[in-house]
């Protein structure tokens, strides 16, 4: 059985560390959750910031913000 080693890229960024790994130094949005961000068809902003980043937005999301 193989595994294939996850990348940064996998996921929408939730912080500036993993947007600089992307190599970007901006970003089109930013969405805020109150919820644990997680990729998946079932969770809101993973929904919509996939959608936006298909559109070629660079979108970060930020989860269970202070």
């Amino acid at each position: 059985m193989t595994h294939s080693a996850y990348k940064p890229a996998d996921w929408l960024p939730t912080s500036v560390k993993e947007v600089r790994a992307r190599g970007w130094d901006q970003l089109d949005v930013i969405l805020f959750s109150g919820d644990v961000y997680v990729d998946h068809p079932s969770f809101g902003p993973a929904v919509v910031g996939r959608m936006l980043e298909a559109e070629g937005y660079r979108v970060a999301i930020v989860p269970q913000p202070n």
